[in-house]
Protein backbone atom coordinates (compact mmCIF):
# COMPACT_ATOMS: atom_id res chain seq x y z
CA UNK A 1 0.00 0.00 0.00
CA UNK A 2 1.55 3.62 -0.49
CA UNK A 3 1.72 5.31 1.77
CA UNK A 4 1.53 9.37 2.49
CA UNK A 5 4.28 11.02 4.65
CA UNK A 6 3.38 13.72 6.72
CA UNK A 7 5.61 16.80 7.48
CA UNK A 8 4.62 19.31 10.64
CA UNK A 9 5.04 22.78 10.44
CA UNK A 10 7.41 25.04 12.75
CA UNK A 11 7.08 24.36 16.14
CA UNK A 12 5.04 21.46 16.19
CA UNK A 13 5.79 17.49 16.18
CA UNK A 14 4.17 14.28 14.68
CA UNK A 15 1.74 13.87 17.42
CA UNK A 16 0.65 17.15 17.16
CA UNK A 17 0.36 16.97 13.55
CA UNK A 18 -1.75 13.66 13.56
CA UNK A 19 -4.02 15.50 16.10
CA UNK A 20 -4.52 18.70 13.98
CA UNK A 21 -5.44 16.51 11.00
CA UNK A 22 -8.87 15.94 13.21
CA UNK A 23 -11.24 14.02 11.72
CA UNK A 24 -9.28 13.78 7.96
CA UNK A 25 -6.65 11.94 9.53
CA UNK A 26 -9.13 8.37 9.08
CA UNK A 27 -10.60 9.23 6.11
CA UNK A 28 -7.19 9.42 4.43
CA UNK A 29 -6.57 6.24 6.09
CA UNK A 30 -9.02 4.17 4.35
CA UNK A 31 -7.01 5.56 1.02
CA UNK A 32 -3.27 5.48 1.95
CA UNK A 33 -1.40 4.24 5.02
CA UNK A 34 -0.40 7.69 6.95
CA UNK A 35 3.28 8.19 8.35
CA UNK A 36 3.46 11.43 10.82
CA UNK A 37 6.91 12.27 11.00
CA UNK A 38 8.90 14.34 13.38
CA UNK A 39 11.56 17.04 12.63
CA UNK A 40 14.96 16.19 13.98
CA UNK A 41 15.80 19.94 15.45
CA UNK A 42 14.21 21.31 18.89
CA UNK A 43 13.04 24.85 18.60
CA UNK A 44 13.98 27.75 21.88
CA UNK A 45 11.98 28.89 23.57
CA UNK A 46 12.07 32.24 21.87
CA UNK A 47 11.01 30.95 18.63
CA UNK A 48 8.16 29.29 19.87
CA UNK A 49 7.04 32.63 21.52
CA UNK A 50 7.20 34.19 18.31
CA UNK A 51 5.63 32.00 16.37
CA UNK A 52 2.88 31.80 18.59
CA UNK A 53 2.82 35.52 18.76
CA UNK A 54 1.64 35.68 15.07
CA UNK A 55 -0.49 32.70 15.30
CA UNK A 56 -3.37 33.43 17.01
CA UNK A 57 -3.99 29.90 18.68
CA UNK A 58 -3.46 27.71 21.81
CA UNK A 59 0.05 26.85 22.44
CA UNK A 60 0.33 23.27 21.59
CA UNK A 61 1.35 20.30 23.35
CA UNK A 62 5.55 19.81 23.48
CA UNK A 63 8.21 18.71 22.17
CA UNK A 64 8.70 22.12 20.13
CA UNK A 65 10.40 21.12 16.76
CA UNK A 66 11.78 22.46 13.42
CA UNK A 67 13.03 21.18 9.92
CA UNK A 68 15.46 23.62 9.91
CA UNK A 69 16.95 26.85 11.52
CA UNK A 70 16.34 29.75 8.84
CA UNK A 71 18.84 32.54 9.04
CA UNK A 72 17.41 35.77 8.70
CA UNK A 73 17.58 36.36 5.31
CA UNK A 74 16.38 32.40 4.56
CA UNK A 75 19.48 31.95 2.49
CA UNK A 76 21.13 29.28 5.22
CA UNK A 77 18.68 26.44 6.55
CA UNK A 78 20.61 25.21 9.38
CA UNK A 79 20.42 21.82 9.94
CA UNK A 80 18.83 21.37 6.63
CA UNK A 81 21.31 17.58 6.35
CA UNK A 82 19.92 15.79 8.54
CA UNK A 83 16.15 16.67 7.47
CA UNK A 84 16.99 15.46 3.74
CA UNK A 85 18.64 12.32 5.45
CA UNK A 86 15.58 11.82 7.57
CA UNK A 87 13.37 12.20 4.61
CA UNK A 88 15.79 9.85 2.51
CA UNK A 89 15.02 7.16 5.32
CA UNK A 90 11.56 7.39 5.41
CA UNK A 91 11.25 7.55 1.23
CA UNK A 92 13.48 4.75 0.04
CA UNK A 93 12.00 1.61 -0.79
CA UNK A 94 8.71 2.54 -0.46
CA UNK A 95 5.86 4.23 -2.71
CA UNK A 96 5.14 7.60 -1.23
CA UNK A 97 3.46 11.33 -1.25
CA UNK A 98 4.08 13.75 0.90
CA UNK A 99 1.35 16.21 3.05
CA UNK A 100 3.55 19.20 4.08
CA UNK A 101 2.04 22.07 6.54
CA UNK A 102 4.04 25.10 6.97
CA UNK A 103 7.73 24.31 6.79
CA UNK A 104 6.49 21.01 6.26
CA UNK A 105 4.97 22.38 3.16
CA UNK A 106 8.27 24.10 1.81
CA UNK A 107 10.28 21.09 2.90
CA UNK A 108 7.58 19.09 0.43
CA UNK A 109 8.66 21.33 -2.36
CA UNK A 110 12.95 20.80 -1.81
CA UNK A 111 11.87 17.03 -1.69
CA UNK A 112 9.97 17.15 -4.78
CA UNK A 113 13.16 19.02 -6.69
CA UNK A 114 15.82 17.09 -5.40
CA UNK A 115 13.63 13.92 -6.04
CA UNK A 116 13.40 15.03 -9.95
CA UNK A 117 16.87 15.15 -9.92
CA UNK A 118 17.71 11.98 -8.60
CA UNK A 119 19.09 13.50 -5.45
CA UNK A 120 16.17 11.93 -3.21
CA UNK A 121 13.98 8.61 -3.82
CA UNK A 122 11.04 8.92 -6.31
CA UNK A 123 8.14 10.86 -5.01
CA UNK A 124 4.72 10.20 -6.40
CA UNK A 125 2.91 13.67 -5.52
CA UNK A 126 2.84 16.54 -3.03
CA UNK A 127 0.18 18.37 -1.04
CA UNK A 128 1.24 21.87 0.10
CA UNK A 129 -0.94 23.56 2.46
CA UNK A 130 -0.15 27.09 3.42
CA UNK A 131 3.34 26.90 2.04
CA UNK A 132 6.44 29.28 0.63
CA UNK A 133 8.92 29.06 -1.81
CA UNK A 134 12.11 27.18 -0.31
CA UNK A 135 15.03 30.13 -0.34
CA UNK A 136 18.33 28.38 0.70
CA UNK A 137 20.69 29.05 -1.48
CA UNK A 138 21.77 24.96 -1.46
CA UNK A 139 18.17 24.48 -2.91
CA UNK A 140 17.79 26.98 -5.36
CA UNK A 141 20.08 25.22 -8.27
CA UNK A 142 17.11 22.47 -8.30
CA UNK A 143 14.28 25.26 -8.29
CA UNK A 144 15.59 26.83 -11.80
CA UNK A 145 13.02 24.54 -13.62
CA UNK A 146 9.18 23.31 -13.80
CA UNK A 147 8.98 20.59 -11.01
CA UNK A 148 6.38 18.30 -12.36
CA UNK A 149 5.68 16.35 -9.59
CA UNK A 150 1.57 16.08 -9.48
CA UNK A 151 0.89 18.78 -6.80
CA UNK A 152 -2.15 20.14 -4.34
CA UNK A 153 -1.87 23.14 -3.12
CA UNK A 154 -4.57 24.50 -0.52
CA UNK A 155 -4.45 28.43 1.13
CA UNK A 156 -6.74 30.13 3.63
CA UNK A 157 -7.59 33.35 3.18
CA UNK A 158 -7.52 33.87 6.93
CA UNK A 159 -4.43 32.44 6.83
CA UNK A 160 -2.58 35.39 9.11
CA UNK A 161 1.14 33.91 8.44
CA UNK A 162 1.29 33.02 4.96
CA UNK A 163 -0.79 35.22 2.46
CA UNK A 164 -2.59 33.77 -0.54
CA UNK A 165 -0.31 35.50 -2.92
CA UNK A 166 3.09 33.82 -1.09
CA UNK A 167 1.55 29.77 -1.49
CA UNK A 168 0.47 31.37 -5.21
CA UNK A 169 4.43 31.57 -5.79
CA UNK A 170 4.67 28.35 -4.65
CA UNK A 171 3.22 26.48 -7.28
CA UNK A 172 4.17 28.87 -9.80
CA UNK A 173 7.15 26.12 -9.49
CA UNK A 174 5.03 23.21 -10.66
CA UNK A 175 3.62 22.61 -13.91
CA UNK A 176 0.27 23.56 -14.52
CA UNK A 177 -0.42 20.73 -16.54
CA UNK A 178 -0.27 18.81 -13.14
CA UNK A 179 -0.58 21.45 -10.20
CA UNK A 180 -4.38 22.17 -8.68
CA UNK A 181 -4.84 24.85 -5.96
CA UNK A 182 -8.15 25.14 -3.56
CA UNK A 183 -8.54 28.64 -1.50
CA UNK A 184 -10.48 27.92 1.73
CA UNK A 185 -11.85 29.99 4.09
CA UNK A 186 -9.95 29.00 7.15
CA UNK A 187 -6.28 29.69 8.77
CA UNK A 188 -2.87 28.46 9.01
CA UNK A 189 -3.89 24.76 9.48
CA UNK A 190 -4.53 21.79 7.21
CA UNK A 191 -8.54 21.98 6.27
CA UNK A 192 -10.71 18.98 7.90
CA UNK A 193 -13.69 19.53 6.40
CA UNK A 194 -15.69 20.89 3.70
CA UNK A 195 -14.06 22.12 0.25
CA UNK A 196 -10.48 21.68 1.43
CA UNK A 197 -10.56 18.18 2.80
CA UNK A 198 -12.67 16.94 -0.24
CA UNK A 199 -9.63 17.95 -1.90
CA UNK A 200 -7.21 16.49 -0.32
CA UNK A 201 -8.95 13.28 -0.38
CA UNK A 202 -10.01 13.38 -3.92
CA UNK A 203 -6.16 13.89 -4.69
CA UNK A 204 -4.90 11.26 -2.79
CA UNK A 205 -7.25 8.57 -4.46
CA UNK A 206 -5.94 10.43 -7.65
CA UNK A 207 -2.49 10.11 -6.90
CA UNK A 208 -1.98 6.67 -4.79
CA UNK A 209 -1.51 4.66 -7.99
CA UNK A 210 0.33 5.16 -11.48
CA UNK A 211 3.77 6.21 -12.33
CA UNK A 212 5.60 8.61 -10.02
CA UNK A 213 6.87 11.97 -11.71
Amino acid sequence: MPKLIVLHGHTMNAAVMRQHLGSLAPLLEREIELVFLDAPHTCDEAQVDRVYSVWKIPRMAPPYLMWWDSSDDGREYRGWDETRERLRAAMTGGDVGLLGLSQGAILSCAVAALSEHGELPPLRFAILVAGRTPRADVLQPFLKGTLRTPSLHIRGRADSMVPVTTSEELADHFDEATRETVTWEGGHRVPTSGEGAEAILEFVRKHRSGPTA
